[in-house]
């Protein structure tokens, strides 16, 4: 059964077709969009990368209940903890040489992107991480090229880039 007159041929686009061309919009838009982003401040992403890397030493000093050092310079940072040893024995009285991270995605030794970078921490004391959950807040003032970024651990842990 025909739903049309006789000579007029059906016209339009289906649904379906209509659903791909929707999508290939929104694809293309929303690669636009990203390829449009502004490159952001190197000295924030610096603070930023840093706080996640202070989560993740944290995190494992606690699952390892080794201590973990952050060590900052002005071309980057590095995380280290004692050794351990695989076997020992009661004559064995060499101490294992420190873990550096070297193999670890994200406690790995870093650069900083807007290098060279300088680094006051507040209070000024060795930075550890350790198995306490209780942390003890401190302040890490970064600065290079005449501008300054705030990366600041509260007493729960919690951290924020300013």
């Amino acid at each position: 059964m025909r739903t049309s007159a006789p000579g007029i041929s059906e016209r339009g686009f289906t649904l379906l077709e209509m659903l791909v061309v929707l999508v290939i919009i929104g694809m293309t838009a929303g690669l636009v969009t990203l390829s449009l982003r502004p490159s952001g401040d190197p000295l924030r992403e610096d603070a930023q990368r840093l706080a996640d890397a202070f989560r993740v030493a944290q995190g494992e000093a606690r699952s390892d209940g080794r201590v973990i050092r952050w060590r900052g310079g002005d071309g980057g940072w590095s995380f280290e903890r004692d050794g351990r040893a695989g076997t020992l024995t009661a004559q064995d009285d060499r101490v294992p040489p420190p873990d550096d991270f070297a193999g670890d995605a994200q406690l790995r030794p870093m650069r900083f992107a807007a290098a060279p970078v300088l680094l006051r921490l507040d209070p000024d004391r060795p930075l550890l991480f350790n198995t306490e959950w209780v942390a003890s807040p401190f302040v890490l003032t970064l600065q290079a090229a005449g501008r300054q970024v705030v990366l600041r651990r509260d007493e729960a842990g919690n951290y924020d880039v300013q």
